[in-house]
């Protein structure tokens, strides 16, 4: 009966919303976010200003979290902007547990790009989640370290991203993994980068994934603890379902560790020579 009730207390929780979602924030951040009910993260990455002058343009690369919700509504909406290649970063578990929704008629290409993180087991970590066992968990260092191995160890992971997506014929093109935070929000954060967009820029972008899923956070956040009869601690899981600056900040200090500065990284670690930036600018720059 129990159990029963707090099923219940979860799914009335899933269906409560908020208030405005864009309410005194900048206009770009309602225009960029592409508002679906099965996926709180899909957004653009146009319209943010290069060094040279230039604009990221809209419609032609997107970033987002799980697509395995996705209503019929939601994929009408994903149709409409023409997506013609889709980057998968998911393990093979997390695909055969939630595969995506992709619109049938012309659904775009598949790039199956997986992504993993030394020590870190997706499912192993929702089971001592869902037990309220976080007790040793430095959630912090584990979103740190996962990010500074996106940088360098999934380096030729995140080469073939851009040898696809540098392709005119596979824009627009999306980028995306399960929460659309850590492996696409490094995706988007490289993405941007190489096309001349300033770190500010880039973390800001990075971290308005914290807005876009704020009460989707919290509601998962409350599910949790109803779900471990309290065991779980929120706010020790907090940092695990948002972002911090520490965490792009680690991919881009393990970067200049590693290769000196971003052009090296770009050239030597994601496979990008001048030319094929300046062919990748032109095409996605206006």
């Amino acid at each position: 009966m129990q159990r029963a009730v707090l099923v219940f207390l979860s799914l009335a929780l899933a269906g409560c919303g908020g208030g405005d979602l864009y309410a005194g924030m900048p206009d770009h951040v309602k225009k960029r976010h592409v508002a679906l009910e099965g996926a709180a993260n899909f957004r653009d990455l146009g319209g943010y200003a290069t060094n040279d002058g230039r604009t990221v343009k809209w419609g032609q690369l997107f970033r987002s979290d799980n697509l395995a919700h996705l209503t019929d509504s939601d994929l009408e909406k994903v149709s409409a902007l023409g997506i013609n290649l889709v980057c998968d970063f998911r393990s093979a578990p997390e695909k055969a547990e939630e595969p995506d929704r992709l619109p049938a008629n012309d659904p775009p290409a598949v790039a199956e790009l997986e992504i993993g993180v030394d020590g870190f087991m997706v499912n192993d970590l929702r089971e001592r989640i869902m037990s309220g066992d976080i007790e040793g968990l430095d959630l912090r260092e584990m979103l740190i370290e996962g990010n500074r191995q996106f940088a360098t160890k999934q380096a030729p992971t995140y080469a073939a991203m851009f040898e696809r997506i540098t392709k005119p014929e596979n824009l627009p093109a999306l980028v995306h993994c399960t929460a659309g935070k850590d492996r696409a929000g490094f995706a988007a954060a490289a993405i941007l980068s190489v096309l001349g967009v300033p770190r500010e820029t880039v973390m800001a972008d990075f971290l308005l994934t914290n807005h876009y899923t704020a009460a989707a956070t919290d509601r998962r956040l409350l599910m949790i603890e109803l779900f471990s009869f309290t065991r779980a601690d929120s706010d020790a899981l907090r940092p695990l379902f948002g972002v911090e600056p520490a965490y792009l900040e680690a991919a881009f200090a393990e970067i200049e560790k590693s290769y000196g500065d971003f052009d090296t990284y770009r050239r030597d670690g994601l496979g990008l020579d001048d030319a094929e930036v300046e062919a990748f600018r032109a095409l996605a720059l206006e």
